[in-house]
Parts: C-alpha cells; structure tokens; sequence
C-alpha cells in the first residue's frame, strides 16, 4: 500500500470514528457522557483534517 492510499484510507477512518461517537453521545442518557463524547469526536475531526493537510501537500508534491 503506498502512502497516498493508506491516508485516504486513515481519513475514512477519522470519520467514521468521529461519527460514532456523536451517535454515542446522541445515546447517551447524561450531560456528561454526552459531553465528553463530543470532545472525543471533535478530537477525531482534528486529526483528520490534519491528515487532509498531509494528504494534499502529497498530491502538489506529485
């Protein structure tokens, strides 16, 4: 797998992840579980955006 794959491919995941959690914390019974997991998928935006980044400097690189 090359590097442009396997970003892509970790990019989808931070999404999904994200995802997850927000329908975890729509589930949730408490303000605090609520709360936390919504930091956590924040947490998930950020690091797929930051892998966007990686991805697009890759593809001006080429």
């Amino acid at each position: 797998m090359d590097i442009m794959k396997a970003l892509e491919q970790a990019i989808a995941h931070e999404k999904e992840a994200a995802d997850q959690y927000r329908e975890m914390a729509r589930q949730a019974e408490d303000i605090e579980t609520r709360f936390i997991l919504e930091q956590i998928a924040q947490e998930e935006d950020k690091h797929r955006e930051a892998l966007i980044k990686r991805l697009n400097t890759l593809r001006l690189m080429r």
